[in-house]
C-alpha cells in the first residue's frame, strides 16, 4: 500500500524544530503583552468578499493566490490569505472600535496558492500586531519598537528596515494616473505581469523584480512628487522619530506592498539570508479599511511577522535553548508509587523540564539505552537502596557521571543548577 504524502506547499515541521517555533511565539507573545496588546483568536475561513473588498479585487492575492471554495449552501468561502481584514471585521462586529484605541495580536496559519520555494509555502505562519484608533506617528514607532526587539533578540544581524509613504488615497490615485500615462507608451518593455497590472493596478508595477522593468521605472514619476503636505509632514516626522530612537532604516521609493488597503507609511524588514523571498516582516497604515468593511473611519496600523522566514533567518545565528529531559527508571515494579511521586513533584516544581516515567519497565540497561537514544539529559534511578534511604541516584547522561544518595532537597538543588 502506498504512503500518503503531505499536500504540496503545506507544512510538516520536523519534531526537532518545533521548539524553535514555540520559543519564537512564546517570546513574541510575551513581548506583545508587555506593550499592552491583547490576544484575539480569528477564524481560518472567511467569506470571500471580505478579501475582495479589503485586499483589492485586482491584486494578485485575490486574482491568483486564494484558496476559495463553495460551501454546501453555495456561499463562497476562502482560507484566509492574510489576517488584517479578519481582525478588523471582528473589531467591527464586537464593537471594539467604539471603546477607544485597541491593541490586538494574533498568530496562526495563512494560505496562498503560490509556487513553493525557500521561505514561501502555500501554508505559512504569521504573528501579527494591529493597532486601531491612534492617528499619530507614535503608533508606527510602537510597532517598530516591537519588531526591532524581536530582530535583536534573535540576532538577525543582516536585517534591514525599508520604509516608504504611499500618501493618502487621493495621492495614490493621482500618482497612478501619472504612472499609467508614463508607462503606456513603454508597455512592450515591461514584464508580462507588469503589463497586466498597467490598467488596473499600476502601483504594483513598482514592486516588479524584472531588471528591464526596473530600468523603465528609473525615469518614471516618483510617488513623493504626489504626496500631500500632510502625508509628507507625517512621513518626515516618522523618519525623525526613527532617528531619535536609533532605529536604522532605508527609504525605498518603490516599496508599495501587495494590498490595496494601505495608505501613507508602509514598511518591510528584510534579511539577505532568506534568498529571493527576503521579507520576513511587513506592514503599514490602513486608515480607510474599517469604513470599507462597514465600520466608521478609524486610523489603524499593523505588522505581520513571518514565523517561517524568521526561523530560517535566525536558527544558524541564535542558539535556541533546548528543554532538559529526565527519565525516571525503576529497578523493581514494587516502586511504582515512589517513581510516580517524584515524577509529579519534578513536573510541579520544574515545569520547563520534561519528565518521562517508564512505569513498569524495569530493565535498567534497556531504559538507559532508550533515554540516550532519545537525547535525554538525566536519568533518576530508583532501586531498593534508594527507597529504603529515601534518596535518589541521578545519572548525567551527557557526562556519564553518577550522583548517588541525593535527598529530595539535594535532588531539587541539583536540578535548579542544571536548569539555569
Amino acid at each position: 500500500m502506498s504512503k500518503f504524502e503531505k499536500v504540496r506547499g503545506m507544512h510538516n515541521i520536523p519534531v526537532e524544530e518545533t521548539h524553535y517555533w514555540s520559543h519564537v511565539l512564546n517570546f513574541s507573545e510575551k513581548l506583545m503583552k508587555s506593550f499592552s496588546y491583547s490576544e484575539i483568536r480569528l477564524p481560518i475561513i472567511e467569506y470571500t468578499n471580505l478579501f475582495e473588498r479589503s485586499v483589492g479585487s485586482e491584486t494578485d492575492i485575490v486574482n491568483k493566490e486564494m484558496f476559495t471554495f463553495n460551501s454546501k449552501s453555495d456561499k463562497s468561502l476562502t482560507l484566509r490569505p492574510e489576517g488584517t481584514a479578519g481582525c478588523m471585521r471582528v473589531a467591527i462586529n464586537q464593537g471594539l472600535l467604539d471603546k477607544g484605541p485597541q491593541r490586538l495580536f494574533y498568530s496562526g496559519p495563512m494560505y496562498r496558492y503560490e509556487r513553493p520555494q525557500k521561505g514561501r509555502n502555500r501554508e505559512f505562519f504569521q504573528l501579527s500586531a494591529e493597532l486601531f484608533g491612534i492617528e499619530s506617528m507614535s503608533a508606527e514607532l510602537e510597532v517598530f519598537q516591537i519588531i526591532e526587539t524581536i530582530v535583536k533578540k534573535y540576532k538577525i544581524q543582516d536585517s534591514r528596515l525599508e520604509i516608504n509613504s504611499l500618501g493618502s488615497e487621493e495621492d495614490q490615485r493621482n500618482f497612478s494616473k501619472a504612472l499609467q500615462a508614463f508607462l503606456k507608451p513603454l508597455k512592450s518593455k515591461l514584464d508580462k505581469d507588469s503589463q497586466n497590472r498597467l490598467e488596473k493596478n499600476p502601483l504594483r508595477i513598482l514592486d516588479s523584480k524584472s531588471t528591464e522593468t526596473k530600468e523603465v521605472l528609473s525615469n518614471a514619476p516618483k510617488i513623493a512628487e504626489f504626496r500631500s503636505k500632510n502625508s509628507t509632514s507625517n512621513f518626515n516626522l516618522l523618519k525623525n522619530l526613527l532617528n531619535d530612537f536609533g532605529i536604522e532604516y532605508k527609504e525605498n521609493e518603490n516599496l508599495v506592498r501587495g494590498l490595496d488597503y494601505y495608505n501613507d507609511a508602509v514598511f518591510e524588514w528584510k534579511s539577505d539570508s532568506l534568498g529571493s523571498q527576503n521579507t520576513f516582516c511587513a506592514g503599514g497604515r490602513y486608515d480607510s479599511l474599517a469604513k470599507k468593511l462597514g465600520g466608521r473611519q478609524t486610523p489603524a496600523i499593523g505588522a505581520s511577522l513571518g514565523i517561517d522566514r524568521l526561523i530560517i533567518a535566525c536558527k544558524d545565528k541564535y542558539k535556541f535553548p533546548s528543554q532538559k529531559l529526565i527519565a525516571v527508571i525503576l529497578l523493581d515494579k514494587n516502586f511504582l508509587k515512589q517513581g510516580n511521586s517524584i515524577s509529579e513533584k519534578i513536573r510541579l516544581n520544574f515545569p520547563d523540564i520534561g519528565v518521562r516515567f517508564s512505569g513498569l519497565n524495569v530493565n535498567l540497561k534497556s531504559e538507559l539505552k532508550r533515554a540516550i537514544k532519545n537525547k535525554f539529559n538525566f536519568a533518576i534511578i530508583i532501586g531498593r537502596e534508594e527507597v529504603e534511604s529515601s534518596t535518589y541516584t541521578i545519572k548525567d547522561l551527557d557526562s556519564e557521571k553518577n550522583y548517588e544518595k541525593l535527598s529530595e532537597e539535594k535532588l531539587f538543588s541539583f536540578l535548579n543548577l542544571t536548569n539555569e
